[in-house]
């Protein structure tokens, strides 16, 4: 996955706080699919509910229910996307974020 530097650009420039309110929209979904990933990427590796826990700094039991929530978003939400990162589909996360950064964007 590549990191979102159009998105960061926009948000050094308060000047435009719409476009700016846009981006930290877009990056908080960037960080939110980022991280769906990372726990399911870490339970698949073998890292307890616990460890994840931990490195989030929330309990065990909130871990459960992110993995819950993120199975029920999966069926129910079509515009939910988990980003692969097993590095097969990098090329395609990459498109998918500079799209992110584009939409609606004065260029």
């Amino acid at each position: 996955m590549k990191f979102p530097r159009r998105l960061i650009r926009h948000l050094e420039t308060p000047d435009l706080p719409l476009q700016t309110l846009q981006a930290i929209r877009r990056l908080r979904r960037y960080l939110e699919e980022l991280e769906a990933a990372c726990i399911l990427k870490a339970r698949e590796l073998g890292a307890s509910p616990a460890d994840i826990g931990e490195a989030l700094g929330i309990t065990r039991q909130a871990v459960y229910n992110r993995i819950h929530n993120l199975e029920q978003r999966a069926l129910h939400d079509p515009d939910f996307v988990i980003p692969d990162l097993s590095g097969e589909d990098i090329e395609g996360a990459e498109h998918e974020i500079v799209d992110l950064g584009s939409h609606s964007e004065p260029h």
